[in-house]
């Protein structure tokens, strides 16, 4: 078998090769339905203690059968950053069996893009159940945080409720928010969710935690939960479980279990998060156990990244980069 060379992608190519955001939310769903039947290979992220209070660093694993679009996959990401420092890393693409590695692939935007198309598929699965929601009523929503998860996430809000008016809360100055007509800055976070049906939390990891009023989450409210317990604390959601039906759903179930294990989802101080009631993948393949939710149900779509997720969107940048010849081939 004559050695094909190592594809490497930089953040400047994948931008260039990035699919549309409808199908960045396709692809990722078939990872989160595979990884939520064990027919993905997805253990818990790894993560690395560089010490000195250095930037997280995590090593994340998985294999995945793509099927006629592409067989067995298997790979790794290297992510690592916040603290100050940019997130950024790799994203390492093999297919079994076909002469090895296949590419490196930047990560940052791909990170970027794939945690908001997860948000899209957990949006999918659970949408609003609010009073104005189940009414047919026009929704509105809220993103707490800046930076480039505001701006993909903005961009999935568009996509699947068209017209939305947004609220961002965020220290960030306006002009570097990416609103568009209809949206507005609020003046605080109670400010940003009142009313909201659909709630963004993407705050930095480090963000000192904010009191949250109750009251501004809206019963049956959709809340969609990437910055760990950074906004949205366990106290918080047990006070929202007091108050009415919740449930908390996740990308992976083990890796959710993992981080709750490792205190990172709260603690016995601020109140741990529950365990999940349901994986993304199993609600959309129908397979998630109990009856389905009726009346206003507040859900909490608190999803940490799993490298399944990663691995489907790099193959498929890869892919449309040896069509396109994009990229610097490396030799073995």
């Amino acid at each position: 078998m004559t050695a094909t060379r190592i594809r490497y992608l930089s953040e400047a190519d994948v931008a260039s090769l990035l699919p549309s955001i409808g199908e960045q939310i396709t692809l990722v769903e078939r990872a989160l339905r595979d990884v939520a039947r064990g027919a993905a290979h997805q253990p818990p992220k790894v993560p690395l203690d560089l010490g000195g209070g250095a930037p997280f660093a995590h090593a994340m694993p998985a294999a995945i059968d793509l099927g006629d679009a592409g067989g067995r996959v298997a790979g790794a990401k290297w992510i690592s950053g916040g603290g100050g420092a940019p997130i950024g890393g790799v994203v390492l693409v093999e297919r079994p069996g076909a002469s090895g590695l296949r590419g490196i692939v930047a990560a940052a935007a791909l990170t970027a893009v794939r945690t908001a198309a997860v948000s899209g598929a957990g949006l999918r699965v659970a949408p609003p159940t609010t009073d104005r929601a189940r009414a047919g009523g026009a929704l509105s929503a809220a993103i707490i945080g800046g930076g480039v998860q505001a701006v993909t996430h903005r961009a999935v809000l568009q996509l699947l409720a068209p017209g939305v008016p947004v609220a961002f809360y965020s220290r960030r100055a306006a002009s570097e928010l990416p609103l568009l007509p209809g949206d507005r800055i609020a003046l605080s976070v109670d400010d940003a969710m009142k009313d909201a049906d659909i709630i963004v939390t993407a705050v930095a990891f480090d963000t000192a935690p904010r009191e949250i009023t109750l009251d501004s989450i809206t019963p049956g409210a959709t809340l969609l939960v990437i910055d760990y317990a950074a906004t949205i604390s366990g106290a918080l959601v047990a006070a929202l479980r007091a108050r009415g039906a919740v449930r908390v759903i996740t990308d992976s179930a083990a890796q959710f279990d993992a981080t709750r294990a490792a205190g990172k989802l709260g603690s016995a101080l601020t109140g741990a998060w529950p365990a999940a009631d349901a994986q993304i993948g199993e609600l959309l393949g129908g397979a998630a156990s109990g009856e389905a939710p009726s009346g206003a149900v507040t859900t909490l779509v608190n999803h940490l990244g799993i490298s399944a997720c990663d691995l489907v969107l790099a193959d498929a940048i890869l892919t449309a980069a040896e069509e396109r010849g994009v990229g610097t081939l490396l030799p073995r």
